[in-house]
């Protein structure tokens, strides 16, 4: 027995020291003095994605010992208070199984204020591998707001008016939190909820999938991410944010964040109400500002939680999820003058409009993910998700159609008003139709999914095997009423319509992919991925004329009910369906999907070379019941290289270039020989010639960062290129405003696009910073546009001058339409566009104020080839001042004022001025300035004109559209930190003082940076 117990001993013992027989080593030393530093902090993280692998302290001495459980490539970071940040890359692996970092120096930084009293400044920007690091200190944002105004000042980073965030180019799908999903996929809620108070850092890279994670194999599934990670000190501790506020015209903007963080775990809760279109303080202004009255409501919770067993090591296990809901509020007014090129020599079509629409939404989401290592070569992972969405819209709008611009005639402000008065006979000789209308429409939406993911690792580096089923199923309805009363001015006679339209949709959906990689010597590998899928897709679409069921009610333009009334006999409302438009349409997809990989990866050069090629069928059962009866049976073969390749010159300096092909196959109800004729001043049909598209897309990229400079370099240069793109060919006949429209096959398009950035901190103490953002984009958008003028346009004419399809019925009405396309030339237009962007910000921070230059200038250079009406040379730029100060007795003050103009518009209305001017006074109160008083003010002189433009090679359209813009909110805002059950404060080190404070002595002698 005794030899049993000292056997296993030995066996455990040994089974420990092959545990941890990997370790990094070295000491840490003062550059001047050569003393040794005690306790460094030691962080060693993954160069793949900086994710935390290990931490750990010297020791009295300066001295480390960290013993690693897995092999791989890590950066090793070291931080100390007062000195540099210093870095090192390493690799261990089995033939290098000791990283001995030998000494390593921390230079002291030289920020040395009055009273030897040193406060770090951190770099504005830092590149580590492939990830861009932002220090949130290194960037002001004013008491109380949320890190949307921390986004919309990084470098690179661009927020547009409707969320959607840009990082390079890159659309950024998620935001993470210390490196772990956070409301995964709603990036508005992050941005909208989550306080600037408790960020350290913002990372931006690609994240990769868990498949790449667990095999260190890149499968080209990455997703562009934001990854905030927080102040250390916040450890272990509750962070609660409370901000009430209410101001003038009726505003309210409720906020409550709380958060509890541990080394394993995380829960967040969040409540927010307002009727400010979620209007933050703080970042950079645009042209046309927010869109519409938005009154929105959300709570949610997010939650994470691991076993504190490490990622890959047997018995791992975390959770995570999210549950949200959120009702909305919209009431959207918008004017609209839109321009439509017609054919050469100066033709083109006027279309004036104004649509108000109120809308209600409410959602509901939740999501979890379990990741599980059974052991240590081995992953199981599993996503169920559900969302619930349910709207309710109505609205009304005016349009009306000229054949010459209507504000060329003296008296005339509003054309609308004119056109409609019917007293008003100045603009009816160049009228062509005028259209009122009125709808209400409700739906929902249900979806629910589940994700499982298998992958095993075995014994020889690289090989492995991976399974991923997918499963999913949505249902939905929609109701829909429509009322439209169009008049003709060339001699048609009027209609009047009134319809009802109920669309109700199921899918489901299943998938099975499996892959395996051979390594096939050194740093090379293969691997070879099949997949199949098939999803089912019914909708229905059922059309009623409701006017054809008594001209006295329904068929009243001046006395029809109530929209949402219907007869209550279904039969009756049977026999008013109308049979031309109504559709319904099964589906089911067959697609299979075999992908070949070629790899190369050592720690300075990545190359991968892959091919997939993806057999599909596709079974439509599709019937209009008076135009067509079909089944069809397409199928494709597609084939897309994709070439990647990324070489390290050193540790901060990477240049990495990818390429990849694409087909793209047209819709099987665009491939339809059927019209749709509900709406009539918009007639569309199917193409059955339509090819299928092929795209080609490089995206060349640098990127560079110098540590002694702290200067970042960032270039990027995308090419795309698309070949038989579909395109909507538009014959307008000027006679009646009808536009009929049909998916044609164009060449032409591309798009070239240079985007250089570049950021660097200067002064004896830094406090100088520049950053430059350069994007230059030169794109060829190409369309046809043909004109026809034929009042008496009708269906008896060219019955048979196209033959359908051989493969579909003969459709006459078909057949006379295309027969409209086949008899009028198709002019193509090209539309040749430069855009030339400019960023600049230039920042100065003192140790209780900052101010910020900044400047944006945007030139817009559009040649048509057809329409030198489209043609456009214009400005738009941008300049103003921003600052922030703190004052002794707990006071800040924050302001930004930016000039906004525009020039080179031939309609001087256009070439506008806006200033903007926002600012914020907020006073601390209580010991630890934790309970502020706050009175923000937006748009201060009334400038905003919520007006924008834009042009294609079919149309140039100016908008406006209601906003919330000027106004002042008072907010009452209570941060509590409990630390360990004791409500405190432990915001220094990484943060430095809180807002508020006025600039002193740190506690426990040298702090870190002045945080914002």
């Amino acid at each position: 027995m005794k030899r049993i117990v000292s056997l296993l001993l030995l066996l455990s013992a040994f089974l420990m020291v092959q545990a941890q027989r990997y370790q990094v080593q070295g000491s840490v030393e003062n550059a001047q003095t050569m003393a040794k530093l005690p306790y460094v902090s030691i962080s060693i993280l993954q160069q793949s994605d900086s994710a935390f692998v290990r931490g750990a302290l010297t020791d009295s001495l300066g001295q480390f010992v960290i013993h690693m459980d897995q092999p791989g490539s890590y950066l090793v970071r070291f931080s100390y208070t007062g000195y540099e940040e210093a870095l090192r890359y390493i690799t261990i692996n089995d033939h290098n199984e000791t990283a001995d970092l030998g000494i390593i120096s921390m230079k002291t930084e030289e920020n040395t204020l009055a009273a030897a009293i040193v406060y770090g400044r951190s770099a504005r920007m830092q590149q580590i591998g492939d990830t861009t690091q932002f220090n949130a200190s290194a960037y002001r944002t004013p008491t109380g707001s949320t890190v949307e105004a921390l986004v919309k000042q990084l470098p690179g980073v661009s927020v547009s008016d409707d969320g959607t965030i840009r990082w390079n180019g890159k659309t950024v799908k998620q935001f993470l939190l210390n490196g772990k999903d956070f409301f995964k996929g709603d990036t508005k809620t992050v941005m909208k909820n989550l306080p600037t108070d408790i960020v350290g850092k913002i990372k931006a890279y690609d994240k990769k999938s868990d498949y790449a994670q667990q095999t260190g194999i890149d499968d080209g599934e990455e997703v562009t991410v934001l990854d905030i990670s927080t102040k250390k000190a916040l450890n272990d501790s509750w962070i609660t944010n409370v901000d009430l506020g209410a101001g003038n015209h009726g505003r309210y903007s409720d906020r409550l964040f709380a958060t509890r963080f541990t080394d394993n775990s995380r829960i967040s809760l969040f409540s927010s109400l307002n009727n400010t279109n979620d209007q933050g303080f703080g970042g950079p202004h645009s042209f046309g500002g927010n869109k519409g009255l938005t009154a929105s409501k959300m709570v949610g919770l997010d939650f994470y939680w691991d076993n504190k067993i490490e990622q890959q090591k047997a018995g791992h296990f975390e959770v995570e999820g999210n549950v949200r809901y959120s009702h909305r509020d919209v009431d959207l007014n918008s004017i609209t003058s839109t321009e439509n090129f017609l054919t050469s020599g100066g033709t083109s079509s006027f279309v004036n409009g104004n649509q108000h629409s109120y809308s209600h939404t409410n959602s509901f989401w939740a999501n979890a993910e379990l990741r599980w290592n059974p052991d240590s070569l081995t992953f199981i992972g599993i996503e169920p998700g559900f969302s619930h969405n349910a709207t309710r819209n109505n609205g009304k709008s005016r349009s009306a159609t000229f054949n010459k611009n209507p504000y060329t005639f003296a008296g005339v402000e509003n054309p609308l008003d004119s056109i409609f008065s019917n007293h008003n006979t100045i603009l009816t000789p160049i009228a062509v139709n005028r259209n009122f209308s009125e709808t209400f429409s409700h739906g929902n939406t249900n979806t629910a999914n589940l994700e499982l993911h298998l992958v095993r690792r075995f014994a020889r580096k690289g090989r492995n095997v991976n399974l991923r089923l997918n499963g999913e199923y949505t249902h939905a309805n929609s109701k829909r009423f429509n009322v439209s009363d169009i008049t003709y001015y060339t001699g048609k006679p009027a209609s009047f319509l009134n319809q009802y339209e109920t669309s109700p949709t199921e899918s489901y959906g299943y998938s099975a992919r499996f892959g395996y990689v051979e390594p096939l010597g050194k740093n090379w590998y293969a691997q070879v991925r099949y997949e199949y899928s098939y999803k089912y897709q019914d909708g229905r679409r059922s059309l009623y004329d409701l006017d054809k069921l008594d001209p006295l009610t329904y068929g009243n333009a001046n006395a029809y009910p109530r929209l949402g009334t219907l007869p209550t006999d279904a039969q009756i409302l049977e026999t008013v369906r109308d049979l031309d438009n109504s559709q319904y349409a099964t589906y089911r997809y067959f697609n299979n999907s075999v992908d070949l990989d070629l790899r190369y990866d050592t720690k300075n050069i990545r190359f991968y070379a892959g091919v997939s090629f993806d057999p599909q069928r596709t079974k439509m059962q599709y019937t209009r019941p008076s135009q067509l009866d079909t089944l069809i049976t397409r199928s494709v073969f597609n084939v897309s290289p994709t070439l990647r390749f990324r070489y390290r010159m050193s540790k901060t300096n990477s240049i990495d270039i990818r390429y990849r092909g694409k087909a793209g196959q047209p819709s099987m109800t665009n491939l339809l020989d059927v019209v749709d004729n509900s709406d009539p001043l918009n007639i569309s049909m199917g193409n059955p010639g339509l090819k299928p598209s092929w795209t080609n897309t490089l995206r060349a990229s640098y990127y560079g960062y110098n540590p002694a400079r702290q200067a970042g370099i960032m270039a990027h240069l995308s090419f795309a290129h698309t070949t038989n793109s579909i395109s909507t060919r538009v014959i307008y006949n000027d006679a009646t405003g009808v536009r009929y429209s049909r998916p044609e096959n164009i060449n032409g398009s591309w798009d070239l696009d240079g985007t250089f950035i570049y950021n660097f901190s200067f002064g004896k103490n830094k406090q100088f910073s520049l950053s430059t953002f350069t994007d230059v984009e030169f794109r060829n958008d190409v369309g046809f546009i043909s004109r026809i003028s034929s009042p008496a346009l009708a269906p008896a004419l060219f019955q048979s001058l196209l033959r359908p399809a051989a493969s579909i019925k003969a459709n006459p009405r078909a057949s006379y339409y295309n027969s409209v396309f086949d008899s009028t030339p198709a002019v193509k237009n090209s539309a040749r566009s430069l855009d030339i962007r400019e960023d600049l910000n230039f920042t100065y921070r003192a140790s209780f104020f900052d101010i910020g230059l900044i400047g944006t200038l945007d030139y817009e250079h559009t040649r048509n080839s057809l329409q030198t009406a489209g043609n456009l040379s214009a400005w738009l730029y941008a300049y103003g001042l921003s600052g922030n100060i703190s004052l002794p007795w707990g006071m800040t003050v924050s302001s930004d004022i930016q000039m906004s103009s525009r020039r080179g518009y031939v309609d001087r209305a256009m070439n506008t001025n806006e200033l903007l001017w926002n600012a914020q006074i907020a006073q601390g109160f209580l010991h630890d300035k934790s309970l502020t008083l706050s009175v923000r003010f937006y748009d201060l002189l009334h400038r905003q004109s919520n007006v924008s433009r834009s042009v294609t090679a079919q149309m140039r359209r100016d908008s406006w559209i209601n906003a919330v813009n000027s106004y002042f909110m008072i907010n009452l805002s209570y941060r509590l930190n409990i630390f360990n059950g004791k409500a405190g404060s432990r915001e220094k080190g990484e943060g430095g003082r809180r807002r508020g404070q006025f600039p002193g002595p740190p506690l426990g002698g040298f702090g870190g940076g002045h945080r914002r």
